[in-house]
């Protein structure tokens, strides 16, 4: 498919088809949503039908997790004209940190961090990363990053 085509008539999630499958083993993840990116129409389409099941939540907040989930987060909190939290891969942010630890779809062990400043719990929050299924949507704290004691025992 070209990227720079427009469909005229698409149907819901067709978007979708612009995935392309690991071809690289194990240690990638199962597909490669860029292509989606890479195409206007079909990211603005795949941003609206995210979006779409919860337009009457009060959310507040959008969180990513790096690296893919800054791409949708970033999109959906601009179209929602709220902000976004980036949740990093742990040693790139130069400010107080909370910390998580976490294994990847490649089985590695790893720690994400976040800004301590970044959110207020309770506030409405929504959670984006890759793969969908893993997207949350509702009040702090999604995952155990945003519990109130994790803040305490694991500050950077």
């Amino acid at each position: 498919m070209d990227l720079q085509h427009v469909v005229a008539s698409q149907e819901q999630g067709w978007y979708l088809k612009l995935m392309a499958p690991n071809v690289k083993g194990p240690g990638y993840a199962w597909l490669d949503p860029s292509r989606i990116y890479c195409h206007h129409q079909a990211l603005q389409d795949c941003v609206e039908d995210l979006v779409q099941p919860f337009q009457d939540e009060a959310i507040d907040l959008v969180a990513g997790i790096d690296a893919m989930g800054f791409i949708l987060g970033a999109a959906i909190a601009n179209f929602l004209q709220k902000g976004f939290v980036a949740i990093r891969k742990a040693g790139h942010l130069c400010v107080e940190t909370i910390t998580q630890p976490y294994r990847d779809y490649s089985t590695r062990d790893k720690v994400m961090e976040m800004r301590t400043d970044a959110i207020v719990p309770g506030e409405p929050l929504a959670h984006c990363s890759w793969p969908p299924e893993s997207w949350g949507w509702g009040r702090t704290p999604p995952c155990p990053i945003f519990h109130p004691k994790s803040m305490d025992s694991h500050h950077s």
